[in-house]
């Protein structure tokens, strides 16, 4: 089952921000089922008691604040590259010179 940048999760929101909102309900509903349907689905690799449970996952790193879920990262690493961008993509330099 591919989560990240599921076309039913992207229609929904779609569905949403037109003010559909019965509609977008029902494809959110039609997601969650498939997900749940589905199995593991868990990116992480870690052997841990809370693998596969999003709402334990989450909710730890949300308590610690120390790092994101690694099921995360590849959604905030292409927001940040899309930020970069705006300062045509030198944040790399930057870093390099702040070390």
């Amino acid at each position: 089952m591919k989560i990240d940048g599921n076309e039913l999760a992207i229609e929904q929101n779609a569905l949403d921000r037109e003010g559909r909102h019965a509609e977008a309900m029902a494809i959110k509903r039609e997601f969650l089922k498939q997900v749940r349907e589905s199995g593991d689905h868990c990116p992480c690799k870690q052997a841990c008691p809370h693998h596969g449970n999003c709402f334990e996952c989450v909710t730890l790193h949300r308590g610690h604040r120390d790092h994101l879920p690694m099921c995360m990262w590849d959604m905030v690493n292409e927001r940040l590259h899309k930020l970069s961008r705006l300062t045509e993509g030198t944040l790399r330099s930057y870093e390099e010179a702040h070390r």
